[in-house]
């Protein structure tokens, strides 16, 4: 053996799981017994859902019911336990009637349990005659209203889950269905998007009933025609269908109750899910289903031969159909003076093409025909844009941008963060942005008014529409000027008018000579005693308002 050999270090072979601690024989069987856990518990919840199946397949059921009761309590309990696993806010309570084992099922904390003891368990434990007759219970015993009996397991659940009391006896087959509904609720409080000076001041609430309980106070009117359906696969959502039966156009309700029930999806939370199922135009960006929070805005609608449609558990509304005259009128229109809301619905208008053009006329007159301005003005303009590194455009386009996350910004956050915010916007994008010479202040102001324009429609949705259309006008000013301008004009009035609503045109009406005596609420508003008929348009049976001479 040479010297080099000897004085190599001597190597020692290991094992591998000294090197690789975490693949030793111990952790790989640590894990083992791990894997064999996971897999008995799989086991026991497989045993658990066939076990739940069987139980619910122990009565044989109609193919649209899960299952159904039969005359045996302890069965039906099993049933409803089963189905209300992990359901821990149901509560069964078991008591007895004419010396029978009864049950009484409720959802805690939408249940008024005041009112069911005093007015459902006292008077049923009172009898002592163990032959009981529902019909006959109903009509002596129970101080309750509007009480149902029910033998559909499905109708029966879904009532418990709406706040309803089930009660149920044994020997009997069917139940007892108690509206004992008491949930927590906001107020009516006055309208938080609509505010007026001398309208009303109640608004919808998140609650139906009491959304039409408001509607009802308005008009003691039997042809004020109200039903009620469910849409919704899981969330069971209650909405309500408004409309006068002597007023409304030929077919307009049950197309309407078609589209309704057509909806197949899984919940319904919001109204406007509900809207864009509606629509027939999905991708436009103006809104074609109004919406109001204000109930007197629903019945003028109803009384004009429109239907009105409510959501539970939001408090927007929404009639149908829905045109641009009437998105652009405001219940204050109605509480001044006609001429000077007349004046004030013009000027909306003359705002709505403003939210739109203006930063496009701006941009095509700037780069493309500076000729038409006074010459005073285009020198100090010139002056103006020289010290400024960008080109009209990039500035327009740079101030959009800043406006739209102001907006963003002062929407999304708190009232008490949103007036400094205000401030804030305004020090950036009125004062910083000139004087770090980004932009000029001619188009600062510009600006200002396009957003204060969009500012003014009653519509908060119609706004939006607006302020999207501002950017493709702006690129076709950038490109084509003028031409450009107008061209966009061209396509936004034929896409305007091409739109239709339950058959109703968005737009066309205006320019209908067989609807120009409808012109009298539109453009302009004429003093209530000269509106002794109802618009043409929407098609109203009888177009005679009563009571005229």
């Amino acid at each position: 053996m040479s010297k080099a050999d000897k004085d190599k270090p001597k190597r020692s072979l290991n094992k591998l799981s000294a090197a690789l601690p975490e693949n030793s024989l111990a952790k790989l069987k640590e894990r083992v017994a791990i894997l064999r856990q996971l897999t008995s518990q799989g086991a026991q919840v497989g045993e658990e859902m066939s076990r739940i199946v069987a139980d619910l397949r122990a009565v044989p059921a109609p193919a649209d019911e899960m299952f159904v009761f039969t005359p045996e309590l302890a069965q039906n309990v099993t049933l409803l336990r089963t189905v209300f696993r992990d359901c821990n806010d149901i509560k069964f309570r078991f008591f007895k009637i004419g010396g029978r084992q009864s049950l009484l099922v409720s959802l805690d904390g939408m249940t008024d349990i005041r009112k069911l003891e005093n007015n459902v368990l006292k008077p049923l434990m009172a009898i002592t005659t163990p032959t009981i007759d529902f019909k006959k219970l109903i009509e002596e015993q129970l101080a309750i209203v509007a009480p149902k009996i029910e033998i559909s397991a499905n109708t029966a659940i879904e009532a418990v889950m709406s706040g309803n009391a089930l009660i149920m006896i044994d020997g009997m087959r069917e139940m007892l269905s108690i509206v004992t509904t008491k949930h927590v609720k906001r107020n009516v409080s006055i309208p938080a998007l609509e505010e007026n000076i001398r309208g009303p001041q109640d608004a919808f609430n998140e609650t139906l009933a009491d959304n039409l309980v408001l509607l009802r106070r308005r008009a003691r009117d039997t042809n004020i025609k109200i039903r009620i359906f469910e849409v919704g696969e899981r969330s069971k959502t209650a909405i309500a269908l408004i409309y006068s039966a002597n007023l409304v156009k030929p077919g307009l309700t049950e197309e309407v109750e078609r589209r309704l029930r057509n909806i197949s999806v899984d919940s319904i939370l919001l109204s406007k899910e509900i809207e864009e199922f509606l629509v027939e135009h999905p991708w436009t960006p103006f809104p074609q289903i109004e919406s109001t929070e204000r109930p007197e805005k629903i019945m003028g609608a109803v009384y004009e031969g429109r239907v009105g449609i409510l959501v539970d558990n939001t408090p927007a509304a929404i009639i149908v159909p829905c045109t641009y005259a009437s998105i652009m009128q405001a219940v204050d229109d109605y509480t001044i003076p006609a001429s000077v809301a007349s004046l004030v619905r013009f000027s909306r208008h003359v705002a709505a093409f403003l939210a739109i053009y203006l930063p496009g006329l701006y941009i095509a007159i700037v780069s493309f025909h500076p000729g038409m301005l006074p010459t005073g003005l285009a020198i100090s303009l010139a002056e103006l844009r020289a010290r400024t590194p960008f080109p009209s455009f990039l500035e327009a386009i740079l101030m959009e941008v800043l406006l739209e996350l102001f907006q963003e910004a002062v929407i999304r956050l708190p009232k008490k963060v949103a007036s400094a915010a205000s401030m804030v916007g305004a020090f950036v994008i009125g004062n910083t942005v000139v004087q770090a010479g980004l932009v000029n202040p001619f188009l600062v102001v510009v600006t200002a008014t396009t957003a204060i324009s969009s500012y003014v429609m009653p519509f908060y949705s119609f706004g939006l529409g607006l302020r999207a259309l501002r950017i493709p006008i702006l690129f076709l000013a950038a490109v084509l000027g003028l031409y450009g301008v107008m061209l966009g004009v061209l396509i936004l009035t034929v896409h305007l008018c091409s739109l239709r609503n339950f058959g109703e045109s968005y737009l066309g009406d205006m320019f209908d000579v067989d609807t120009f005596s409808d012109w009298k609420d539109k453009l302009i508003r004429v003093p209530q005693k000269f509106m002794k008929t109802r618009p043409i348009q929407f098609g109203a049976q009888d177009r005679k308002r009563a009571g005229d001479s």
